[in-house]
């Protein structure tokens, strides 16, 4: 690898202007495909990276407990985002994090690993047809996976949710502070007629689990990985895309800002691979000229072609935050958050030996519920259902209805309208809808200014029925945790204000002021058989285009019921290896 740091216009101009392969966009997927495609050492690749190129020199992104700190700062694009449009209510928030360095989001995100349920990706067919089912796509999910159980902890068998490649991942670090915590809550889930698992990677996803984490031995793992050690690829980091030029409908070439600035531009021999994620490939290919026609024409672009899906079907998880006080002890906020010696305990133990309470991802128990019970209890949702032919619309194939984190300790990364707490410990829960049925969310461009930041709408509860079982998955939540074994004798009162957990209507109100993003959007360059169902093809070229693809997180069709992180790494290697197919002359036989 030869990263350009720090970047400038002399420098950059003094690379090779020519490579077989341009990669846009050096995120969790990007550099998934271009260390992949790099296996051939005679093939030359370029990454195009708007943020820096040494994010591993950086304490807060690789340290795991610093996650949660790194929301707006300066790794993170910070977007400024439409979360809900309803007639009766509007929000508008910033800053929406996704991650501004080599790595992209890998850099930023809450690490859980979950390849997510077999059904669900089964109706990915509708969309890429059958090589994009669970069958075909299961692989690959496992394949960027290097897993570790250094304490042998976990069922050997386990073993199988990784294939030996580049991305470490491990099982949460139980830190000793929380073993407390951690059996009281699993009391509780028992105690309300759920149960434990371990494996939620065989395509069912139900229980409560001990959280993989792109995470191991106290520092975290990106994408990064994939392009260290491969002198065949070329980073060009600090550097923002302007443009994919085209001859004709034929992708040739890609011009950039360096720095923001001095222009350049470089040509690609075969292809070009869009990877900038889900607000920014849209936006790029809109800039060049692919894109609805109403919006092309509203920035006077002229139309290369006229692809109605470009920045539609956004999709993402809405999130309901809230916070209770726990016993004095038994969460982090001591040990993380404020000054003190539990404090200076866990970095000193940190700095010694990456171990502690600051290598934590901070979110060791995860739970996937369904709560047809409580759904049941809603004439809205029988209605529906009645009229969907009995089917269950949130979990039609026996998917799980929500995943529920529960972090030891306040969180403002989910709600930084509210004050950190000076004193006590407390638990941030987070109800995650899985299948939200509103799925009309959109990015178009502000303007033709490409350091500009698209216009985003994540049109958040559209659907009135996603309100009702966002209520419903609180209030089961809440439920085990105010009268569960072992968790009702250890939680306390609601932070900052009480939560109206009986009013329906006070439910509903407290829904739309304090819900947020999940921080898993896609959807919007959309799989699809034909440019009237999408944007990109099964083999994820764009409609319509010659020698470009997109291969990121923007492509997925259904989004998956659990953290998508796993998703867009499998979609960077099922890219890469269509590539390779229609390259038998560097690629003769799949590694």
């Amino acid at each position: 690898m030869h990263p350009l740091l720090p970047v400038d216009f002399k420098m950059a101009s003094l690379i090779p202007q020519e490579y077989d392969f341009i990669i846009v966009g050096g995120g969790t997927a990007g550099n998934v495909v271009a260390g992949r495609l790099a296996e051939n050492p005679d093939v030359s690749i370029l990454v195009i990276e708007a943020g820096i190129g040494n994010p591993t020199e950086v304490a807060d992104i690789t340290t795991p407990s610093r996650a949660f700190a790194l929301r707006g700062g300066k790794h993170d694009w910070a977007y400024k985002t439409t979360m809900i449009a309803r007639p009766d209510y509007e929000r508008v928030e910033k800053p929406n994090t996704r991650g501004k360095a080599l790595g992209g989001s890998s850099c930023l995100n809450y690490y859980t690993w979950v390849p997510g349920s077999a059904a669900t990706f089964d109706e990915w067919a509708e969309f890429g047809g059958p090589e994009w089912t669970w069958e075909n796509c299961q692989e690959y999910l496992k394949k960027p996976v290097n897993y570790h159980d250094d304490n042998g902890l976990y069922d050997p068998a386990l073993k199988s949710v990784g294939r030996n490649g580049p991305l470490d991942v491990s099982h949460s670090n139980l830190v000793p502070e929380l073993k407390p915590f951690r059996n009281a809550l699993s009391s509780a889930w028992v105690s309300k007629g759920e149960r434990l698992t371990e494996n939620i990677y065989s395509g069912t996803m139900h229980g409560l689990v001990h959280c993989m984490n792109s995470i191991y031995k106290g520092i975290r793992s990106t994408s990064g990985a994939f392009v260290t050690g491969k002198p065949n690829i070329t980073i060009l980091a600090s550097t923002n895309s302007k443009k994919i030029n085209f001859d004709s409908t034929t992708a040739t070439s890609v011009t950039v800002l360096v720095n923001g600035k001095a222009e350049l531009t470089f040509l690609a021999n075969k292809e070009i691979i869009i990877s900038q994620g889900v607000f920014e490939s849209p936006k790029l290919l809109m800039l060049s000229g692919i894109g609805p026609e109403k919006e092309l024409a509203a920035h006077n672009i002229t139309p290369v072609v006229v692809s109605e899906h470009v920045g539609q079907n956004l999709l993402d998880h809405p999130i309901m935050p809230y916070v209770r006080r726990l016993k004095d002890g038994l969460g982090l906020d001591g040990h993380l958050l404020r000054p003190g010696p539990a404090h200076d305990g866990a970095i000193t133990a940190y700095n010694k030996n990456r171990t502690g309470p600051a290598s934590s991802g901070l979110l060791e128990l995860v739970g996937f519920p369904r709560i047809d019970s409580y759904l049941a209890n809603s004439k809205e949702y029988n209605k529906y259902k009645k009229a969907n032919g009995g089917v269950d619309p949130f979990g039609p194939g026996g998917q799980p209805h929500f995943e529920i984190d529960f972090v030891p300790m306040f969180s403002d990364a989910f709600q930084w309208h509210i004050p950190t707490p000076p004193t006590g410990d407390y638990l941030t829960v987070i109800v995650d809808l899985l299948r939200p049925l509103s799925r009309n969310g959109y990015v178009k461009l502000n303007s033709t200014d490409p350091l500009e930041q698209p216009y985003i709408n994540l049109n958040f509860f559209s659907n009135d029925l996603d309100l009702v079982a966002m209520r419903e998955g609180c209030r089961m939540v809440d439920d085990m945790l105010t009268t569960g074994e072992g968790m009702r004798d250890i939680i306390g009162e609601d932070y900052p204000w009480p939560m109206p957990r009986y009013s329906d209507e006070a439910m509903k109100k407290t829904i739309l002021e304090r819900s947020q993003t999940g921080f898993h959007p896609c959807g919007t360059c959309r799989l699809s058989q034909s440019i009237e169902q999408g944007v990109v093809d099964p083999e994820l070229k764009v409609h319509g285009t010659q020698n470009l693809r997109v291969i990121d997180a923007s492509v997925i069709p259904v989004i998956p019921d659990c953290r998508i992180q796993n998703s867009v790494y499998m979609i960077g290697e099922k890219g890469a290896d269509i590539i390779k197919a229609a390259y038998p002359v560097f690629y003769s036989a799949q590694p």
